[in-house]
């Protein structure tokens, strides 16, 4: 029966491993409950290592966070579904915890990395990076790594704000479509009639599509056999949406349907965000437009609601204007097709079905709003045949 005791400000652990050997290990516990918790998991894990249930934990005296990582990466990361992730985490951990012992990380420590990515992580990433550290932790201590609670466990996530989806108007749609490169176009206009995310588009093949079903099999994303939803799902093809695809399966050069000019497919980063903004300046779907001076050593420069060239006031000499187009990403021509289906009046299960979210809840917490324009409607159907303001009271 093992024991906890407290000892210069820290709790221990007295527990027979694996071997049958007593062995006094620090804690992280900051409590007697946790501390309790903690033996209770030790003796668990060294009877099943006992029994043969378990593999024994490796005889190393200091085993680095860059050594777990890469026994994570073999064991875990090879089963993921794309290995975005695992880039993600040689870029932001490898070198600032690659060679620091498992048992000198703490939670302190994590929180002030994962703090000090303020300026090029987003808190949503920063929380993926916090997730990471958490699975590589867990995978250790299963293993017989590190003793101890993870540290990662209780390093509180970062709030995010909550912000509205980005998307087209119905009327905006055709004008984005029509200023796009020609090459282009199929894809856009498929992403815009089907929800469908990037990876998914992608991935799709000629043999995907059956115009005369009119139906799209979406069983994959780049890189993986499976979608986000680990599901193989038919889309309706929109009666708008057909020529779009006959177009995109007469020019591709290979089975690829979206392939890139050579046949091949395109990378899982292909700046598709890129080619949206430069349509949706061409269309003149903008933010403002930059007025900048070009003569030398001028430097004028405004921000303006217009594009019409007018001379500098400082120099005179003609502003060329440059558009600042909305900061769409190409995964809002996902939420401009939810949207305008809302809109539209498709009800809410058959935009989830569409979607094709693994939960309804989804659907409800990112799509269940209203605009300005649509509340305006709303409110302006309440009439209460009120008073003038400055009618006496009766």
């Amino acid at each position: 029966m093992g024991s906890i005791y407290r000892k210069n400000d820290k709790w221990y652990v007295r527990f027979k491993d694996g071997h049958g050997r007593w062995r006094d290990t620090a804690t992280q516990a900051t409590t007697k409950t946790e501390a309790k918790s903690l033996l209770h998991d030790l003796e668990v894990q060294s009877d099943r290592q006992r029994r043969g249930l378990e593999p024994m934990p490796e005889h190393r005296k200091q085993v680095t966070f860059g050594e777990a990582m890469d026994r994570w990466k073999t064991e875990v990361g090879s089963r993921l579904r794309s290995t975005t992730i695992i880039g993600f985490g040689e870029k932001h951990l490898r070198d600032e915890l690659g060679a620091l012992p498992l048992k000198d990380i703490t939670p302190s420590r994590l929180e002030v990395l994962i703090n000090a990515k303020a300026s090029e992580l987003a808190p949503k990433s920063r929380n993926h990076l916090r997730t990471l550290l958490h699975r590589i932790f867990e995978l250790a201590i299963r293993r017989g790594l590190f003793s101890g609670l993870n540290p990662a466990k209780t390093v509180p996530r970062i709030k995010q704000p909550k912000k509205l989806p980005q998307y087209l108007k119905a009327e905006e749609v055709p004008l984005m479509l029509t200023t796009l490169e020609h090459r282009w176009r199929p894809l856009f206009a498929t992403a815009v009639y089907t929800g469908m995310r990037k990876g998914e588009l992608l991935a799709l093949r000629k043999s995907d599509v059956d115009l005369e079903t009119g139906t799209i099999r979406v069983g994959r994303s780049h890189g993986s056999d499976t979608t986000k939803g680990n599901r193989e799902d038919l889309l309706p093809i929109a009666v708008g949406l057909a020529p779009y695809l006959r177009e995109a399966m007469a020019t591709s050069p290979s089975e690829l349907l979206f392939p890139r000019e050579d046949g091949t497919q395109h990378r899982p980063d292909v700046a598709l965000h890129k080619v949206l903004r430069r349509a949706l300046g061409r269309a003149g779907l903008v933010e403002g437009y930059n007025h900048v001076c070009r003569r030398k050593g001028c430097g004028y420069k405004a921000r303006k609601r217009h594009g019409v060239p007018e001379p500098c006031p400082r120099c005179g000499m003609k502003l060329w204007p440059r558009a600042l187009p909305r900061p769409l990403r190409f995964h809002d021509l996902r939420h401009t097709t939810a949207t305008l289906l809302l809109k539209a009046g498709v009800p809410l299960a058959t935009v989830q079905r569409i979607l094709r979210h693994s939960d309804p809840a989804i659907t409800t917490e990112v799509y269940g709003h209203l605009d300005v324009e649509d509340m305006r409607k709303g409110l302006d159907q309440l009439d209460f045949t009120a008073p003038e303001p400055t009618t006496p009271a009766e």
